[in-house]
């Protein structure tokens, strides 16, 4: 794919300055019988109960009770509620300390049990469900306030799901720091967590951890020898990661006096970072909210980190130099196309919580593969500039198309599934704002064209959307789940006509149920 400039023509925002413009790619799924044309999402069906806004929780639809239709589930303020496909409300789970921030899991986490089971975090509890919305035994479990990620995945091996948090608080014992979490299914803690404060770590110095605030949290190989690992990005410019067993993964001999991964500090700069630090106007990144991925972007089986960050001044007196993404083995080493990570440098909004409970952006990645002539997946994100982006996986910008010019309208990040069944996965998300009538729900092409967007009520949707066959006639739905409630209406479901369910690349928050923000490598979801 060559990408033009936006103003040659081609797709993209035609008049936009800075956007970049590509040509629509052929099809990287298969295809089953449709045309390039995309429908207008339409309102199919409204999801109410009394009035409770979202925060950052996507809604999972599965069939939770094997009983071949599917029930919605989603946190809600201080709730976690469950609704039929129909719109009737099942249940709602309501004793919970707090709100609850980020997506409920849903998974097969207890395999003796009918169905599947449900959990969510609600500020220092994480509570977990049976699929008839019985408590499960041992649940909940107290840590730490406030625990803002929550994935399931088989950490240690034994064939079944554990559970894994970060908090946004500290604890601090042993002369380490600790953020990180893990339970069995029946609420007790998995050896080795949390891991640097138990010594599990190994970490001894240069052990730089410090609080995770939005989803900063993702389940996966990165090592090749098939057992799942612990990426968590944080309040600073480190990163940690763990295996399953809690021990910290070694850095590379490169950097200099760093013998684990979270002593790497992230500088823009390969060589600063192998140094260790920069002058005071030297850009490094910032992972406060930092969701991150993994997958294989090379095709050698064995997959990378993908982290996107906010930029700023070693100083940090200068926070607003625009969003980052790198890429990096699991000793820290940078692909030779990633020595130098792509860097969006222009600053509209998103670095700031903007009051009123409308919070900051959450800088993730969604991996796809948009265009079957280049090299491995494509990833996908929202700059701090008021763009979309698309870059190769060998770190070329592909396309990048403008959805506001606001600093008040935010995004939380893009989904990617088969709107039309010609093969080509379209590019889906919504956008929230402090200001009413000013969001919408986007539909993009593989190429970037803006090809609908939705007025959506209120201020929009925080929460990154979810894309299904909410009943099973076949049609993907958009599943939105509202900033604010309208009247009583707190999700919403807008049906597409003429799509179809074989090509759901990225359909949800953190790309599946499990929440693991890992492609190929966790069978955790449904």
């Amino acid at each position: 794919m060559t990408a033009v400039a936006a103003s040659c023509g081609g797709s993209g925002v035609s008049g936009q300055d800075g956007d970049i413009a590509a040509p629509l790619p052929e099809a990287s799924c298969e295809a089953a019988g449709g045309g390039t044309d995309v429908a207008e999402p339409t309102l199919l069906v409204s999801f109410s109960d009394s009035w409770q806004e979202a925060w950052l929780g996507s809604p999972a639809v599965v069939d939770l009770d094997d009983d071949g239709t599917n029930e919605i589930v989603a946190p809600r303020g201080e709730t976690l509620k469950v609704w039929s496909a129909d719109g009737t409300l099942l249940r709602v789970h309501e004793d919970f300390p707090g709100r609850v921030w980020a997506s409920a899991v849903v998974a097969d986490l207890r395999p003796d049990l009918p169905g599947l089971e449900y959990a969510a975090a609600a500020r220092e509890e994480i509570h977990a469900f049976a699929a008839d919305g019985e408590p499960l035994a041992g649940f909940p479990v107290v840590w730490r306030d406030e625990m803002r990620a929550l994935a399931a995945a088989d950490i240690d091996g034994d064939g079944l799901l554990e559970l894994v948090t970060v908090t946004t608080s500290d604890l601090e014992a042993n002369d380490q720091v600790d953020i990180l979490w893990a339970v069995h299914a029946d609420g007790s803690v998995v050896s080795g967590f949390p891991p640097n404060t138990t010594g599990a770590a190994g970490c001894t110095d240069s052990c730089y951890v410090h609080a995770g605030f939005d989803q900063t949290l993702a389940l996966g190989d990165v090592d090749g020898d098939d057992s799942i690992d612990i990426l968590a990005p944080q309040d600073n410019a480190y990163v940690s990661l763990h295996d399953g067993s809690g021990r910290a993964f070694d850095a590379s001999s490169i950097f200099d006096d760093r013998d684990k991964y979270s002593g790497i500090r992230f500088m823009l700069d390969y060589a600063l970072a192998q140094q260790g630090w920069g002058e005071d106007d030297e850009n490094q990144a910032h992972f406060t909210n930092s969701a991150p991925a993994i997958a294989d972007l090379d095709g050698d089986g064995v997959r990378e980190i993908i982290l996107l960050g906010s930029v700023q001044n070693v100083a940090q007196d200068q926070r607003e130099r625009g969003v980052v993404v790198f890429v990096t083995g699991s000793d820290g080493t940078r692909p030779s196309a990633w020595q130098e990570p792509f860097h969006a440098e222009e600053y509209l909004g998103g670095l700031w919580d903007l009051g009123d409970n409308i919070v900051a952006a959450t800088n993730q990645v969604t991996v796809a593969d948009l265009d079957p002539e280049l090299e491995g997946p494509e990833l996908v994100f929202a700059g701090f500039d008021g763009r979309i982006h698309a870059l190769s996986a060998e770190n070329t910008e592909l396309w990048r198309t403008t959805y506001t010019s606001s600093a008040q309208v935010l995004t939380g990040g893009v989904l990617a599934a088969d709107l039309s069944r010609d093969g080509r996965p379209e590019l889906v998300f919504s956008t929230y704002s402090t200001a009413e009538g000013q969001s919408a729900l986007f539909v993009l092409s593989a190429g970037g064209e803006i090809l609908h967007q939705v007025p959506l009520s209120g201020r929009g949707a925080m929460p990154v959307p979810t894309i299904a066959d909410l009943d099973g006639d076949g049609t993907l739905e958009i599943l939105i789940s509202l900033k604010d409630s309208a009247g009583d209406v707190e999700l919403e479901a807008y049906t597409v006509p003429g799509s179809g369910d074989r090509c759901l690349i990225w359909p949800t928050g953190r790309g599946n149920t499990g929440r693991t923000g890992s492609v190929g490598a966790v069978e955790s979801a449904p």
